[in-house]
């Protein structure tokens, strides 16, 4: 072979000779070298491209579950949808619900021109937050009492090519994507409360810019049944484990954009198995030599992501998982697999400043928590959840991370039911079990389901950072 470098140097072999993209078995002598040593290329750049797209894939799938009319939390885009009962058993828009509040949702498309999102006075309301989330389930801003106070305003969501002006008295919020999501929680103290809330919940609206101000409001279409949008497996698991899921991530990308500058060589290296914005995705049309390592990644990538799921850099006290020092929890910076494992365990996680989310599977003894028995928690009077909103304790059935399905409703237990039983030193025992126990103990329970389920203590606006670094532990939950 001919070299053309400069004295002193060895030139750079064609890519031809030192890579293949392409590989089919053959007669050659190379055969099996090329087709292995391909099989490991697509393999491993397989895995970091799945694991950087799984929460851009299932938000992508959640949105279509959202435009779908089937679905129980039906929508439209860039119009919120208000929830006007918290969620039970039957919400199904993602995993782990909180049901002591009220949810207003909706799946946002910045690419044509800013939203302006209105707030409107929530007067002594101890609890409510926008949060704005771009396609990657990255956290760009909350606007709540904690950060904007409960006068109203009004704040663009501007997407990644939007330049202009805005109106006078209108907050510029980035989003640095140009599809995203927003989750707006609105809390109510007490039933009583509950009407009021709704009332308040109702006059936080959408508007595209160009009708701001205007008097009027606009409301996108439904979106077809054959389009993209909605071509999409609706089950977590079918999406997750196929192939499949590289078409999804690639329509994603196209349609979301790329979020840093800094992520360009990953894409460059993504595009050797074909996955990119821009780029078409097609399965069948793959050589044997990649189709195997691709098959790998995704068995592998789906299984990384669902032990991230379980650790997310995490130690485990008295049965519950605490956050360790340093773990990202709703913005995630390049920590992909981080952002991966929490929107597995908990889509739409918020950030530190609004809330801490701490999960409980077994009990003091080490047990997988099982509704075939009876447990307790208590909360001494000077340990309680140190928050300046509220805390609360819910109970989801397991492996489906949903509210269970139980008669009574009692799903959560919020330190803010003026129901809730207290001791004569002020501490807080919660009882966990299936039957309904004695009216004198009704108000500090949750029901628990048939089978394996979780916990997820919930501690709004905390006030204490050892919530998040896994040095203030609930107490241990205590099998009868």
């Amino acid at each position: 072979m001919r070299n053309d470098a400069p004295d002193g140097f060895i030139a750079t072999p064609p890519s031809s000779l030192i890579r293949a993209d392409r590989v089919e078995r053959d007669d050659s002598p190379l055969s099996d070298t090329l087709y292995e040593s391909r099989v490991l290329d697509a393999y491993t750049i397989g895995v970091q491209a799945y694991v950087y797209g799984w929460p851009l894939v299932e938000n992508y799938r959640v949105r279509s579950r959202y435009l779908d009319p089937a679905c129980a939390q039906h929508g439209r885009l860039n119009t919120f949808r208000h929830e006007t009962d918290p969620a039970d058993h039957s919400f199904e828009l993602f995993v782990t619900p909180n049901a002591d509040l009220l949810y207003s949702e909706t799946f946002v498309d910045l690419t044509d021109e800013p939203l302006i999102l209105h707030v409107p006075d929530t007067g002594d309301m101890r609890y409510w937050a926008a949060q704005i989330l771009d396609a990657y389930t990255d956290t760009c801003a909350n606007i709540s009492n904690r950060s904007v106070g409960s006068g109203p305003g009004d704040y663009a969501l501007t997407g990644p090519e939007w330049t202009g002006d805005l109106p006078e008295g209108v907050t510029r919020v980035h989003v640095p994507t140009r599809t995203g999501f927003i989750l707006l929680r609105t809390l109510f103290e007490s039933p009583e409360e509950l009407e009021h809330t709704r009332t308040v919940q109702r006059q936080f609206t959408l508007t595209p810019l160009s009708v701001h101000g205007a008097g009027s409001t606009t409301e996108s279409g439904t979106v077809p049944a054959d389009d993209p949008r909605r071509a999409v497996p609706a089950a977590q698991d079918e999406l997750s484990a196929s192939l499949g899921f590289f078409t999804v991530l690639n329509r994603a990308l196209t349609e979301a954009g790329t979020r840093h500058a800094d992520e360009a060589g990953l894409l460059h290296l993504f595009a050797r198995i074909g996955v990119g914005p821009g780029r078409d995705f097609d399965p069948d049309g793959l050589d044997s030599a990649t189709r195997e390592g691709l098959t790998r990644a995704v068995a592998d990538g789906w299984k990384l992501v669902q032990a991230r799921s379980m650790t997310a850099r995490t130690v485990l006290r008295n049965g519950w998982i605490l956050s360790q020092t340093g773990a990202q929890t709703g913005s995630y910076g390049h920590d992909h697999l981080q952002r991966a494992g929490v929107a597995h365990r908990g889509l739409y996680a918020n950030t530190e400043a609004e809330y801490a989310a701490l999960p409980a599977l077994m009990d003091s003894a080490g047990r997988m928590l099982d509704g075939d028995h009876g447990y307790t928690v208590r909360f001494e009077a000077d340990a309680l959840p140190p928050v300046a909103a509220y805390w609360s304790v819910t109970i989801y059935s397991l492996p489906d991370r949903r509210l269970p399905d139980h008669p009574s409703g009692r799903v959560t237990v919020s330190s803010l039911d003026p129901a809730l039983v207290r001791g004569d030193d002020g501490s807080v025992e919660i009882l966990i079990q299936h039957e309904e126990p004695d009216p004198d103990r009704k108000a500090n329970w949750l029901a628990c389901p048939a089978g394996p389920f979780q916990l997820i203590l919930r501690a709004y606006q905390p006030t204490d950072a050892a919530l998040h670094t896994g040095e203030w532990p609930p107490p241990a939950i205590e099998r009868h």
